[in-house]
């Protein structure tokens, strides 16, 4: 399921700077999901993975793919992540608990209906490539 998630975002490995670009995708992927949620990884690689899916995945994989983020929070993190999201977007966008699915599906709704999207929420757009709150696990404070 990564390795054809991977292809879809990466492109195929037809040739070498495909194949290159699934190598390092697929080694981010691994080291993400190997540690901390926000641990293993530099802000900009955060910031390039993120620009390299944005408009790529349906809103259903955004959707399970953030949950599964979500799920590896703590119930602390989700709790400040929901409180974040109402404050920064002044109340239009609040999960209704700090239940993953819910988090996601909130989460979600705002990348496609809000015209900054993700990037300008999360501080992954014209910030000097600090890492946000949801890609980097910590909704307190980025890293």
């Amino acid at each position: 399921m990564v390795d054809q998630l991977l292809g879809g975002l990466f492109g195929g490995a037809d040739n070498d700077d495909d194949a290159r670009r699934q190598t390092r995708a697929r080694d981010f992927v691994n080291r993400y999901e190997q540690g901390p949620p926000d641990q293993g990884y530099s802000d900009d690689e955060v910031v390039t993975n993120y620009r390299a899916m944005d408009g790529r995945m349906s809103r259903q994989d955004f959707e399970d793919a953030a949950e599964q983020s979500f799920g590896r929070m703590s119930p602390d993190d989700r709790k400040q992540y929901r409180r974040m999201m109402r404050e920064r977007t002044g109340g239009r966008f609040e999960p209704g608990s700090e239940d993953p699915r819910e988090l996601a599906k909130t989460t979600a709704r705002y990348r496609e209906e809000d015209s900054g999207g993700l990037m300008g929420m999360f501080g992954l757009g014209g910030d000097g490539g600090k890492r946000g709150d949801l890609v980097s696990g910590q909704a307190g404070g980025g890293g």
